[in-house]
C-alpha cells in the first residue's frame, strides 16, 4: 500500500471529487442517490447516519423498513464507566415498583 502525506492525500481526494463532479452520465440530483437491490442482511451492511450524538443504521426495505437507533446517553462505557456496582442491591425494590406499577 502506498503511503501518502496528508497534503498528497487531500490533493488526490480533491482531484477525485472534482473529476466525479464532471461525469455527464447522470443529472446532479441522480448522483446523490443510493440504490440497492435488497435490504442489508447484516449490521455491517447497513448504512450509518448520525451526528455523533444520535445515530442509526439503516437496513432498508420496501414493505418493512428496518433501522437501529443509538443515542450517546445509551452507551455507558467509555469515556467514563457510569455503571454502579451497587445497583444490584436496589434491584428487588425496582422490580417490586415496576410490577406494582407504583411511582
Amino acid at each position: 500500500m502506498a503511503k501518502y502525506t496528508r497534503r498528497e492525500f487531500v490533493g488526490v481526494a480533491a482531484a477525485s471529487a472534482l473529476a466525479a463532479q464532471n461525469v455527464p452520465s447522470a443529472k446532479p440530483e441522480e448522483r446523490l442517490k443510493l440504490w440497492y437491490k435488497q435490504p442489508a442482511a447484516q449490521w455491517t451492511d447497513a448504512l450509518p447516519i448520525g451526528n455523533g450524538r444520535l445515530g442509526a443504521m439503516i437496513f432498508g426495505g420496501i414493505v418493512e423498513e428496518r433501522f437501529q437507533l443509538n443515542h450517546d446517553c445509551l452507551w455507558s462505557g467509555s469515556p467514563k464507566d457510569w455503571n454502579n456496582p451497587d445497583a444490584k442491591t436496589h434491584l428487588p425494590e425496582v422490580r417490586e415498583l415496576v410490577l406494582n406499577k407504583q411511582d
